[in-house]
C-alpha cells in the first residue's frame, strides 16, 4: 500500500492538480471527522439529559443529530477543517521525509511500513482535534462543544479526529493508486 506519491507520479501532476487532490482528501477527512464528532457530541448531551430524568425517544435522538449537523457546521465544521488542514499538511511534510517502502524492501529495518504511515495520519487527526478543543477553552473560557467538556468527551472527539486522519490517508492512497 503506497500512501504518498512516488517521485514519478508526483512529477506527472501539475501543482494545481496536486493541490486540488489534497483539498479533496482534506474535505473528505474533515467531513468524516465533523460528522462523527458532531454525532458523538449530540449523544453525549442527550445522555446527560437522560441521566437527569428526561425521556428522549430514539426518533428525537436521531432528529437531534441531524439538527446539530446543520447547526454546528458553520462553527465547529470550520474549526475542524482548519485543524485538519494544519495537521495533514504538517504530517505530509513529515511523512515525505520518512524513507519509502522501497528502502524497506532493500532490507533497511529503519524504513517505516505503510501501516506506520496510516497510524501517523490517525495520530495527527486525533492531536488536531484534541489541541483545538483544549486551546479554545482557555481562550474563550468556554468549550463550544458541550460533549467535549469532560475528559471522556475530549477523548471521543479526538477519536473522531483519528478516524478522519485515517480516512485522509486511505483516500490519498486510493487516489494515488489510480493515478
Amino acid at each position: 500500500m503506497k500512501i504518498l506519491e512516488s517521485p514519478t507520479t508526483m512529477h506527472k501532476r501539475t501543482k494545481l492538480t496536486r493541490f486540488g487532490l489534497f483539498m479533496f482528501q482534506l474535505l473528505v477527512a474533515t467531513l468524516v471527522t465533523f460528522l462523527i464528532a458532531s454525532a458523538l457530541h449530540t449523544q453525549s448531551v442527550l445522555s446527560g439529559l437522560i441521566s437527569v430524568g428526561a425521556e428522549i425517544p430514539l426518533s428525537l435522538r436521531i432528529k437531534t443529530v441531524f439538527v446539530d449537523f446543520a447547526g454546528l457546521l458553520p462553527t465547529y465544521g470550520v474549526i475542524v477543517f482548519v485543524g485538519m488542514l494544519i495537521a495533514m499538511s504538517v504530517t505530509l511534510l513529515i511523512a515525505n521525509k520518512l524513507p519509502s517502502a522501497s528502502a524497506k524492501r532493500a532490507n533497511n529495518p529503519q524504513s517505516p511500513s505503510q501501516s506506520s504511515r496510516l497510524w501517523l495520519f490517525s495520530l495527527a487527526g486525533a492531536v488536531a482535534v484534541f489541541t483545538l478543543l483544549s486551546a479554545m477553552h482557555p481562550i474563550l473560557d468556554v468549550s463550544i462543544i458541550a460533549g467535549a467538556r469532560g475528559l471522556s468527551g475530549l477523548l471521543t472527539q479526538s477519536i473522531a479526529g483519528a478516524i478522519g486522519g485515517l480516512v485522509f490517508a486511505l483516500v490519498r492512497y486510493k487516489l494515488n493508486k489510480t493515478a
